[in-house]
């Protein structure tokens, strides 16, 4: 949807410019702006026209495991110093179209944003709704932020080998990725440092 703002003399014609959600729905700007911030606190909102979001977004950090279920014991061994920071990309139709989740740190490849298995499309966008359809335009954009959340742990787990495709549901509703988070530390630790293997004493 665009507006005039006026004859542009010089072309001759008059100039549009979109009509931007964020005006059109001050109650859901606000909601979404209380619900982001008190759910991930390093995000920080983008203002229309911010870095060139012509709706506006976020960017920032999302919390390991916010998930309403005991976390795992090696889930920061998983994951390192490597934090999830993430591009929230609104379009002009919010709510009624979902944000679109980019992963900034860590970026998936591009042989990766070709396989289904690893939820990312071409582009690097995340894939977190399993249809058109998964998205309602009541619900809350943190449903989004925790499913990307999850990505992250499955995709630490893809990395690690794991598994060699991520769930259908994410482990936000689907906890039977858990216990693979313990075992991929236990994998890693049982390698064995090539290092230490090619010299190690192999005479009689």
């Amino acid at each position: 949807m665009t507006r005039a703002t006026g004859p542009d003399h010089d072309a001759g014609t008059t100039a549009l410019s979109p009509v931007l959600w964020t005006e059109c729905e001050p109650a859901r700007l606000a909601r979404d702006q209380d619900e982001v911030l008190a759910f991930a606190p390093l995000l920080e909102f983008q203002r229309p026209a911010d870095d060139g979001l012509t709706h506006g977004g976020w960017i920032g950090v999302l919390p390991r495991w916010p998930f309403e279920r005991p976390r795992p014991e090696a889930l920061d061994e998983l994951l390192g110093n490597q934090e999830l920071r993430v591009l929230v990309v609104y379009s002009a139709a919010h709510p009624m179209v979902p944000p679109t989740i980019y992963s900034i740190d860590p970026e998936p490849s591009i042989w990766e944003q070709t396989q289904s298995a690893w939820h990312v499309a071409p582009g690097g966008s995340l894939c977190l709704l399993q249809s058109d359809g998964g998205w309602q335009p009541e619900a809350s954009l943190t449903e989004l932020l925790a499913k990307a959340s999850g990505w992250r742990i499955e995709y630490a787990l893809m990395k690690a080998g794991i598994i060699d495709a991520m769930s259908v549901n994410g482990i936000v509703s689907d906890p039977s990725h858990d216990h693979l988070i313990d075992r991929a530390i236990q994998r890693v630790a049982e390698t064995p440092d090539p290092d230490e293997v090619g010299g190690a004493d192999v005479s009689p």
